[in-house]
Protein backbone atom coordinates (compact mmCIF):
# COMPACT_ATOMS: atom_id res chain seq x y z
CA UNK A 1 0.00 0.00 0.00
CA UNK A 2 2.94 2.52 0.76
CA UNK A 3 4.00 2.39 -2.54
CA UNK A 4 0.67 4.41 -3.89
CA UNK A 5 1.50 6.95 -1.66
CA UNK A 6 5.53 7.13 -3.08
CA UNK A 7 6.38 9.84 -4.97
CA UNK A 8 8.43 7.13 -6.74
CA UNK A 9 5.43 4.75 -7.83
CA UNK A 10 5.35 4.10 -11.27
CA UNK A 11 1.60 2.00 -11.01
CA UNK A 12 -1.34 3.41 -12.42
CA UNK A 13 -5.36 2.59 -12.82
CA UNK A 14 -6.64 -0.33 -14.63
CA UNK A 15 -7.78 1.76 -17.75
CA UNK A 16 -10.93 1.17 -19.50
CA UNK A 17 -11.80 -1.36 -22.15
CA UNK A 18 -11.93 0.13 -26.14
CA UNK A 19 -15.01 0.84 -26.25
CA UNK A 20 -16.42 1.01 -22.42
CA UNK A 21 -20.29 0.56 -21.24
CA UNK A 22 -22.09 3.72 -19.64
CA UNK A 23 -21.69 1.46 -16.05
CA UNK A 24 -17.80 1.19 -16.84
CA UNK A 25 -17.52 4.59 -17.57
CA UNK A 26 -19.37 5.42 -14.54
CA UNK A 27 -17.42 3.27 -12.14
CA UNK A 28 -14.29 4.39 -13.82
CA UNK A 29 -15.16 8.06 -13.08
CA UNK A 30 -16.54 7.47 -9.42
CA UNK A 31 -13.14 5.59 -8.71
CA UNK A 32 -10.74 8.40 -10.16
CA UNK A 33 -13.10 11.34 -7.87
CA UNK A 34 -12.35 8.76 -4.96
CA UNK A 35 -8.98 8.78 -5.94
CA UNK A 36 -8.83 13.03 -6.33
CA UNK A 37 -10.13 13.39 -2.79
CA UNK A 38 -7.60 11.23 -1.24
CA UNK A 39 -4.93 13.42 -3.07
CA UNK A 40 -6.39 16.32 -2.43
CA UNK A 41 -6.61 16.00 0.75
CA UNK A 42 -3.31 14.43 1.06
CA UNK A 43 -4.84 11.41 3.29
CA UNK A 44 -2.48 8.33 3.93
CA UNK A 45 -4.43 4.82 2.58
CA UNK A 46 -4.42 3.75 6.34
CA UNK A 47 -6.12 7.01 7.48
CA UNK A 48 -8.34 7.22 4.00
CA UNK A 49 -9.69 3.73 4.45
CA UNK A 50 -10.62 3.97 8.02
CA UNK A 51 -12.48 6.99 7.01
CA UNK A 52 -14.22 5.02 4.21
CA UNK A 53 -14.63 1.70 6.96
CA UNK A 54 -12.87 -0.07 3.83
CA UNK A 55 -9.93 -2.21 3.86
CA UNK A 56 -6.27 -0.67 2.56
CA UNK A 57 -6.18 -3.85 -0.20
CA UNK A 58 -10.19 -2.36 -1.52
CA UNK A 59 -9.24 1.13 -1.47
CA UNK A 60 -6.00 0.40 -3.20
CA UNK A 61 -7.85 -1.43 -5.91
CA UNK A 62 -10.64 1.64 -5.70
CA UNK A 63 -7.87 4.38 -6.48
CA UNK A 64 -6.31 1.57 -9.68
CA UNK A 65 -9.63 1.80 -10.94
CA UNK A 66 -10.39 -1.93 -10.59
CA UNK A 67 -13.93 -1.34 -11.43
CA UNK A 68 -14.69 -5.04 -11.94
CA UNK A 69 -14.59 -5.52 -8.49
CA UNK A 70 -17.16 -3.25 -7.46
CA UNK A 71 -20.58 -2.05 -8.16
CA UNK A 72 -21.80 1.71 -8.67
CA UNK A 73 -23.75 1.70 -5.99
CA UNK A 74 -21.20 0.98 -3.37
CA UNK A 75 -18.76 3.53 -4.88
CA UNK A 76 -21.30 5.89 -4.86
CA UNK A 77 -21.79 5.21 -1.20
CA UNK A 78 -18.13 5.68 -0.48
CA UNK A 79 -17.82 9.13 -2.23
CA UNK A 80 -21.06 10.10 -0.18
CA UNK A 81 -19.17 9.46 2.35
CA UNK A 82 -16.59 11.97 1.48
CA UNK A 83 -18.92 14.59 -0.18
CA UNK A 84 -22.16 14.28 0.67
CA UNK A 85 -23.09 17.46 -1.54
CA UNK A 86 -22.21 15.85 -4.86
CA UNK A 87 -24.52 15.06 -7.24
CA UNK A 88 -24.38 13.32 -10.59
CA UNK A 89 -24.93 14.54 -14.14
CA UNK A 90 -25.24 12.35 -17.18
CA UNK A 91 -24.13 14.02 -20.63
CA UNK A 92 -25.13 12.90 -23.84
CA UNK A 93 -21.75 12.49 -25.47
CA UNK A 94 -22.50 13.29 -28.86
CA UNK A 95 -25.01 16.08 -27.98
CA UNK A 96 -21.64 17.39 -26.10
CA UNK A 97 -19.64 17.21 -29.50
CA UNK A 98 -22.00 19.05 -31.63
CA UNK A 99 -22.13 21.80 -29.07
CA UNK A 100 -18.56 22.02 -29.05
CA UNK A 101 -18.10 21.85 -32.60
CA UNK A 102 -20.42 25.12 -33.07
Amino acid sequence: MARLESENYEGGNIGLSENPTLEERTKYRLCKSILTYQQKNKLPLEKFAKELAISEEELYDICRAKINDFSVARLLFYLEKLTPDSELLLVDKKHREREQAR
